[in-house]
């Protein structure tokens, strides 16, 4: 781990003097926001602490299953808090209250921000940033941290945290999969994390709806052998259609991009608000989509990036165009 001893210890310290904790995943939610979230309530909880989990977007399905997965709520008053913590969040926009944020880290000046995104810009407003780039997932920053302290891991912590490195490693497949990150599972295995649960939940759990969306997306494949690009697109009228949510399309753009001779894999997915967010992925060498999606105001990690422009997809006879609004 690359986190300084002293940042750990001063850490510890603001959680000790901590009374009531706010824990937040950053808007979209995926698994490795909520399970950081939920490992570090529970852990705060048995320590005697107030803490609670907010996430701008509500949980995703796929992740109910996790432990007290519903005492997220979608809101909060600020005044409520005395201690901030930030979970996966990239930069300060994806936490969806990014205007509170830093009027408490100015006021209150107890917001931390713990990620393993390289470019975090979230470090600028926080606090104490527990930073470290070389960690596959938070969850893995998470569990040190649990390790640092001495703090207990019983099965539901053990199966949050599990969840989220196994959603930040494509279920122990992406090439962030180090000896580090196995040792990590199997030790959260021998503690009882529900590997069965996760695998049942994340992988082989299909929708009818998801399915029938993922086949319009598959459909509609375009590849540029040349470039070893990738693409496909979602609309709104394709979830109407199928009876779809946002939440059908995770997954998809990892299965394209374990296409032959793919350096790239693009999705691009209509939003509500007028917006059109695109999902990069690589298992590439030497490739970095976060360089990428930075060229469009976005980023991430090296093998998983994203950004989102202001257009809409418009059908011609013989494909689909990005109009730029």
């Amino acid at each position: 781990m690359s986190i300084d001893r002293s940042l750990l210890q001063r850490f510890a310290s603001w959680v000790s003097s901590a009374q009531r904790v706010l824990l937040v995943a950053h808007e979209r939610p995926d698994g490795d926001g909520i399970s950081s979230a939920l490992a570090m309530r529970q852990a705060l909880r048995q320590l005697g602490k107030v803490a609670d989990c907010v996430s701008r977007d509500p949980i995703p399905a796929t992740f109910q299953f996790l432990p007290e997965a519903n005492t997220f709520v979608r809101d909060f008053f600020i005044g409520d808090y005395d201690t901030i913590i930030t979970f996966d969040c990239g930069d300060a926009r994806r936490t969806g209250f990014d205007d509170r944020f830093r009027v408490f880290a100015h006021t209150r000046r107890r917001l931390i921000n713990i990620d393993h995104h390289p470019k975090n810009d979230l470090h600028r407003v926080a606090n104490m940033n527990l930073i470290d780039p070389g960690a596959a997932a938070t969850a893995q920053i998470v569990y040190e941290i649990f390790g640092s302290q001495g703090w207990p891991i019983n099965h539901s912590i053990a199966t949050c945290l599990l969840c989220g490195l196994h959603t930040d490693t494509g279920g122990f497949k992406h090439p962030n999969t180090t000896p580090r990150v196995l040792k990590i599972a199997s030790d959260l295995l021998a503690r009882g994390g529900r590997l069965k649960d996760i695998t049942r939940h994340l992988v082989n759990a299909r929708s009818v709806p998801m399915l029938r969306l993922w086949g319009l997306v598959l459909n509609r494949l375009r590849q540029r052998v040349d470039l070893g690009i990738v693409s496909s697109m979602v609309t709104l009228e394709d979830l109407k259609q199928c009876q779809a949510t946002h939440d059908d399309v995770a997954g998809v753009v990892n299965l394209i991009k374990n296409i032959p001779k793919t350096k790239v894999a693009i999705l691009f997915i209509e939003e509500t608000d007028g917006s059109i967010r695109a999902s990069l992925r690589t298992d590439a060498e030497g490739v970095d989509v976060a360089r990428l999606a930075a060229l469009f105001g976005g980023g991430g990690l090296k093998k998983a990036g994203g950004f989102s422009i202001t257009a809409h997809l418009h059908s011609t006879q013989n494909h689909w165009d990005i109009v730029w609004q």
